[in-house]
C-alpha cells in the first residue's frame, strides 16, 4: 500500500481543461484515499507546441500523450490524466490505462455568432474545425459550407473565430461544460447527425503496468464506460482509425447490450450504421461494425 507521506506525482497536459480534467481524476481518488497528496506535472506535448500545424502533416493521434507517457516510462509520474478521444489505439510496452472515469456528455456542438443553428446559418457559411470526423460530417449536414482548419484549446479557437470572421465553430460538449462555458452553445448536435470521436467525453488514467497503482486506480473506473469505450476503440482498431482517416464511434449500453454507431467516410461517402451486441463482449461489437462499414461498396 502507499504510503500516506508519499507524493502521487500526477502528469498532464498544460490547458485549463487539461488542469480541471486531473482535478476531477483527482478529487475522484481522495474519496477513496483521503490521505494521498498529489503534484500535478504539467507537461507540454508536441500537439501543444505546434499549435497550428496540420495533425496529418505531424502524425495524429499520439501527439497529446507521447511525452507524457515517455515520463510515466522514465518514472517522473506516478500516473497520467488524458482526455480518452487523444489515446492511440496501441499503448507503448509497460503502460497501461488502470481507469476511465464515467463520461461526461459525448456529443459535438456549434458555437456560432448570434447562436445561430446549422439550419440557420446563411449559405457558404464559414465553420472553423481541423478534425477529418467533424468536416465531413458537417459537409454531409450542410455541403454548401466552408470548412476552415482550426486547432488549439478552445479558448485559442473562440479568439481565432473572431479573428478570421468565423460564422461558427464546432467543439466537444464535454470541453465546454467541464470548463463551465456551455451558455456558448447554440447547438447540440446528436450521436446520428455527428458521431462522436471514440471515447469522447471520458478520460483515460494511465499508469506504468503491474505497478502498485494500477491496481489502486481501478477504485475510480467506471465500468460502463470502459465497457463502451472497449467497443468504439476496437471499432477504430480495426478500421485503422487515426487523425488521417474521417471515423466516429459511440457506444452505450441500453437493456443489458451495447449499441454501437459507427460512421467511416469512403470515396467522399460519410457511411454511418449502428449494431447491438453482448455487454460482455464489447470487442466484438467492434469488430462486427466494422466488418459491416468495411464490406460496403467501396471498403
Amino acid at each position: 500500500m502507499i504510503s500516506t507521506a508519499k507524493l502521487v506525482r500526477v502528469g498532464t497536459r498544460q490547458s485549463e481543461l487539461a488542469l480541471i480534467q486531473t482535478e476531477i481524476i483527482i478529487g475522484k481518488l481522495l474519496e477513496h484515499f483521503p490521505d494521498w497528496k498529489f503534484q500535478v506535472v504539467k507537461i507540454k506535448t508536441k500537439g501543444d507546441r505546434m499549435e497550428k500545424a496540420d495533425l496529418k502533416e505531424i502524425g495524429g493521434k499520439g501527439l497529446f500523450v507521447k511525452e507524457i507517457e515517455e515520463a510515466l516510462l522514465r518514472g517522473e509520474i506516478d500516473f497520467a490524466v488524458h482526455s480518452m478521444k487523444d489515446m492511440p489505439y496501441e499503448i507503448p510496452e509497460g503502460l497501461a490505462i488502470a481507469a476511465v472515469s464515467e463520461r461526461e456528455d459525448p456529443r459535438d456542438v456549434l458555437i456560432s455568432k448570434n447562436k445561430k443553428t446549422l439550419k440557420e446559418l446563411g449559405a457558404h457559411s464559414k465553420i472553423g474545425t481541423s478534425s477529418l470526423r467533424r468536416q465531413v460530417q458537417l459537409k454531409a449536414l450542410r455541403p454548401d459550407l466552408e470548412v476552415i482548419p482550426l486547432r488549439g484549446n478552445i479558448a485559442t479557437r473562440l479568439r481565432r473565430m473572431d479573428e478570421l470572421g468565423l460564422d461558427g465553430i464546432v467543439l466537444a460538449a464535454a470541453g465546454l461544460k467541464r470548463l463551465k462555458m456551455e451558455s456558448l452553445i447554440a447547438e447540440y448536435f446528436s450521436v446520428c447527425e455527428m458521431v462522436p470521436a471514440a471515447g469522447q467525453g471520458a478520460l483515460a488514467v494511465e499508469t506504468r503496468k503491474e505497478s502498485e497503482f494500477e491496481k489502486l486506480l481501478k477504485k475510480i473506473n467506471h465500468k460502463p464506460t470502459e465497457i463502451s469505450i472497449c467497443a468504439e476503440r476496437e471499432f477504430m482498431k480495426a478500421l485503422g482509425g487515426s487523425c488521417n482517416f474521417p471515423i466516429g464511434a459511440y457506444a452505450r449500453i441500453e437493456g443489458g447490450k451495447i449499441v454501437l454507431t459507427g460512421m467511416v467516410e469512403k470515396n467522399g461517402m460519410v457511411k454511418k450504421s449502428t449494431t447491438f451486441g453482448d455487454i460482455g463482449n464489447p470487442r466484438e461489437v467492434g469488430e462486427n461494425l466494422a466488418k459491416l462499414l468495411g464490406d460496403e461498396d467501396g471498403g
